[in-house]
């Protein structure tokens, strides 16, 4: 267990958030179990004082618990159908059966158990075959990576898997105190679909600098079989290299970063320990605000919503209070409204060429956020609103789309990349802009985006020409997510790159 002071240390040094997709499938289970059972009062303490006494007879059993004769002949009888008691002669003796009851108890009180029936829904992973307590189903959701075993045996056998860890696991699935199987008469094999497991990555400047993560899940965590399946999953992804970082510093001019490269390497330690961790060093523009990690991580998000907030509350009241000229006073009502409509910016998110990148729900949360903060309540138009374009390069754009389908409401595919794939944009026109390097660590599958939220004119002009230079050299490369809503969306990214274009002079 972590103190406070390591837990927000990490959530500080956190990086990414990945969900995982576990296989699990449930199974309708039938045995038949041997339980402890309760014996009535009068039961186990007739029993207790022949134990004692060696033997006894009916009437000291009336005269002892005051019973009548009629009740002292069904407390015998029942005595005498269970097994529990016999005759000998006049008195009544414990049975072989009743006496080892009490000999194989360590405090002298009988122990009975009862075959009864059991049955149950019982929920595997399909990884580490463990059972799983009331867990989270969903059919499957592209954005998720979905773990594999590596025993493919267990695949193909999974109720015989099942059925071997039902008998491994039991005391654990059934509550009943000291049950036990007696036998399994029937395990039926029912549907299959995926758990969902989170899992933060944080840096470790701890000796070597690297990436660790944690699993948001403390009985899935201690399963050494997930554990490995995550990491073939993340050891099959692509990984980037840090190429074109003196490109990134050059094109937004930051400083920040500047500081920290001695020839070709660039020392993230020091730069995480003094900008984020001790804040010795910050940008002397205090419309700069240096970030760490993905974009969708709650810190990172609420410094995100937070400004956006408050720059379009900032805007709308500037345009508000600007004098109108005798020409705009005269411009219809509805003219007017189509003023202050424009004031509902778009907002373009760019994705790096990572397929690590928004695979869990933190980005479809913060897509919608954003959206709220600026679409009008009830407003339709699709070019209200934040637009996410996913870089395809080497995949086919449909693949693409279908991993993030279920994530962002405005979804377009490209093969345009930007700084080969390194750079991730967020940018409201004429707001603010988010920029941001995925920095790639040797031997780590994530990366480490770094980088800074602005609303200087100059970084969003950088920005803008960026991507409206690239966008240009590449016309009719963009494939919506819908083909329903495809041209309009089509149009508006047009117009929210024509807004991002520099204007000649």
């Amino acid at each position: 267990m972590i103190t406070l002071e390591e837990q927000q240390l990490r959530e500080h040094l956190a990086v990414d958030e990945i969900t995982f997709a576990i296989p699990a499938q449930s199974f309708a289970i039938s045995c038949a179990i041997s339980a402890e059972e309760a014996l009535p009062v009068v039961t186990e303490f007739a029993l207790r004082i022949a134990y004692v006494c060696g033997t006894l007879s009916p009437t000291q059993i009336q005269d002892f618990f005051g019973f009548s004769k009629k009740e002292t002949d069904a407390v015998l009888k029942s005595l005498l159908d269970e097994r529990l008691l016999q005759w000998n002669d006049d008195h009544l003796e414990l049975t072989t059966y009743a006496l080892a009851r009490f000999q194989d108890s360590s405090d002298n009180l009988p122990r009975f158990f009862k075959i009864q029936d059991w049955s149950a829904e019982v929920v595997f992973d399909l990884i580490s075959f463990s059972p799983a307590e009331r867990p989270s189903r969903l059919k499957r959701v592209r954005s998720q990576i979905e773990l594999a075993t590596r025993n493919l045996d267990k695949q193909s056998r999974t109720r015989q898997y099942a059925e071997q860890s039902f008998q491994q696991n039991f005391r654990q699935i059934c509550t009943k105190e000291k049950a036990e199987i007696y036998k399994i008469s029937a395990i039926d094999a029912g549907e299959r679909f995926s758990i969902p497991l989170s899992c933060t990555f944080h840096l470790d400047l701890g000796g070597q600098t690297t990436i660790r993560r944690d699993i948001d899940d403390k009985s899935f965590g201690s399963r050494l079989e997930i554990s490995e399946a995550i990491t073939d999953a993340l050891a099959s992804q692509e990984r980037g290299n840090n190429e074109r970082l003196r490109d990134f510093i050059q094109t937004f001019g930051d400083t920040s970063l500047q500081r920290y490269v001695t020839g070709d390497a660039f020392d993230l330690r020091r730069y995480v320990e003094e900008v984020h961790l001790t804040r010795l060093v910050h940008p002397d523009d205090d419309r700069i605000t240096p970030m760490l990690g993905a974009l969708y991580l709650p810190r990172n998000a609420a410094v995100l919503l937070e400004r956006i907030q408050i720059e379009t509350a900032q805007t709308s009241t500037r345009h508000e209070s600007k004098p109108l000229s005798d020409e705009e006073a005269e411009t219809d009502a509805q003219q007017v409204a189509e003023t202050m409509d424009s004031l509902q910016w778009g907002a373009l998110w760019w994705a790096p060429h990572s397929p690590l990148w928004a695979r869990t729900r933190g980005a479809r949360d913060l897509a919608q956020k954003i959206d709220r903060v600026l679409t009008p309540q009830g407003s339709e138009r699709t070019s209200m609103g934040l637009h996410v374009v996913v870089p395809t390069a080497r995949r086919p754009p449909r693949e693409r789309l279908a991993v993030y389908q279920d994530q962002f409401s405005r979804l377009l595919a490209t093969d345009v990349v930007l700084m080969d794939g390194s750079l991730e944009l967020l940018i409201v026109p004429d707001i603010l802009v988010c920029v941001m390097f995925h920095f790639n660590l040797a031997h780590n599958a994530t990366a480490v985006p770094i980088g800074f939220l602005s609303s200087s004119p100059e970084h969003i002009a950088s920005a803008g020409a960026l991507v409206s230079a690239r966008m240009r050299a590449r016309p009719g490369s963009v494939v919506p997510a819908r083909e329903d809503s495809g041209t309009e969306l089509l149009e508006s990214l047009e117009q929210l790159v024509e807004r991002l274009t520099p204007q000649q002079t």
